[in-house]
């Protein structure tokens, strides 16, 4: 199920003579996080890279164009390939919430899925996976992972259990007590959710529902729409566990967008086409007050454009990833065709200019200028890593997997 660097099977720790009665301690300060990178280039299934970052500049953004080779894998596991939008990641934990059995396959054992510490000695602990999540979207709450999917809402405690184990028993004593949860449905469809954050303790929800279709007076013929959409916004608060309407309006957020207390904001990267790859923010204090009056809440346009601009370099998807005290890393997947940084060396040796996707991460901080305009204030870092032949098309179809862990 689990390999360290080369596919060697991972040993079981041995306790310390000294070592209390309980869970060990993380293996570095908890504030020494990293950005981890999943790719499924691993034979079986997937494998975790751990990031050195270089520290942000005060300001002058500078990029470096030479590909660097990924660091090894820190760890890999085993879950079937090509499925990226199953893994999920909560407080020091990546939890692969694949089903075991995806190819029809009865001799894979189906109720569990491993949930890999990447910072508590790197050990792996079985989770109960007897749940299907169809389109998944997973946010984290504490120590608590949350799935939205076509079907459920649900949540998982990963706070740390000690003894680390899952047992199934008749009376459903440890597997009742830790299990996935079902929590309120939501008064909306996953498939017409735009954007979400966590704010405070709720998480946020923007949707764009599509008009139904008309029933003409014939009483016989539907008629759809002219494309008009019907923007809404809701709030799950975790504590409560209820829904909460806030407005008929939607973030302007694409995809997965993060509260940073220091400017009290929700930042993401933009929706509108016109605008892509920009950074866009919108004031917490109107999300979470449902605008007023049904408006939606002011927002702001980055000044900057942070997806790669290089012709030779195609967009093929992107994740933001929130570091905290304002820091972000943008990991952006480019594929690099006939052309590149390569395609001159290559003619000149009479070589075959090869084709690759690239990772390029850019790291930055935002704050808000003289004017009061989302910045990133010349802080940009980029360095960009050649992704392993071994990853697959479909694995590079869909956004990077990373988290700041």
């Amino acid at each position: 199920m689990l390999a360290e660097q080369g596919g060697t099977r991972m040993p079981r720790p041995k306790r310390r003579r000294c070592e209390p009665d309980g869970p060990p301690t993380a293996a570095r300060p908890p504030e020494e996080r990293r950005l981890y990178l999943i790719l499924d280039d691993y034979p079986w299934g997937y494998s975790i890279r751990e990031m050195n970052l270089p520290p942000l500049p005060a300001s002058s953004a500078s990029g470096e164009r030479r590909r660097l080779p990924l660091p090894p894998p820190v760890i890999c596991f085993e879950a079937p390939r090509g499925y990226p939008q199953y893994i999920a990641a909560a407080g020091t934990a990546i939890v692969a919430t694949h089903r075991r059995d995806l190819f029809g396959d009865v001799s894979v054992p189906a109720g569990f899925l491993p949930i890999v510490d990447v910072r508590w000695r790197r050990g792996v602990t079985f989770g109960p996976g007897e749940v299907y999540h169809n389109m998944p979207i997973f946010l984290t709450a504490g120590d608590a992972l949350f799935s939205l999917d076509t079907c459920s809402f649900r949540t998982l405690p990963l706070a740390p259990l000690w003894p680390a184990r899952l047992e199934h028993r008749p009376d459903g004593g440890a597997a009742a007590a830790w299990s996935w949860r079902e929590l309120p449905r939501p008064p909306f469809d996953r498939i017409d959710v735009t954007s979400y954050a966590m704010v405070g303790r709720s998480i946020v929800f923007s949707t764009e529902r599509e008009a139904e279709p008309a029933l003409l007076p014939d009483g016989r013929t539907l008629v759809r729409g002219d494309g008009e959409t019907f923007p809404a916004t809701f709030a799950f608060d975790t504590a409560a566990l209820a829904w909460e309407r806030r407005g008929e309006w939607a973030m302007p957020f694409a995809g997965r967008a993060h509260f940073v207390s220091s400017l009290q904001a929700i930042v993401g990267l933009s929706r509108d086409p016109d605008t892509s790859g920009h950074l866009c923010c919108c004031a917490a204090a109107g999300v979470e007050a449902g605008g007023g009056g049904g408006l939606p809440p002011a927002w702001k346009l980055g000044k900057e454009k942070l997806l790669s601009e290089d012709p030779a370099e195609a967009h093929v998807g992107a994740t933001l990833v929130y570091m905290g005290r304002n820091e972000f890393c943008l990991v952006q997947c480019v594929f690099i065709g006939d052309g590149g940084d390569d395609a001159d060396r290559a003619e000149e040796l009479e070589e075959p200019r090869r084709r690759c996707h690239v990772y390029r991460l850019t790291t930055f901080s935002v704050s808000y200028d003289d004017n009061g305009d989302l910045t990133t204030g010349g802080t940009c870092q980029v360095q960009s890593y050649e992704v392993p032949g071994e990853t697959t098309d479909k694995f590079l179809r869909r956004d990077p997997v990373a988290f700041w862990l």
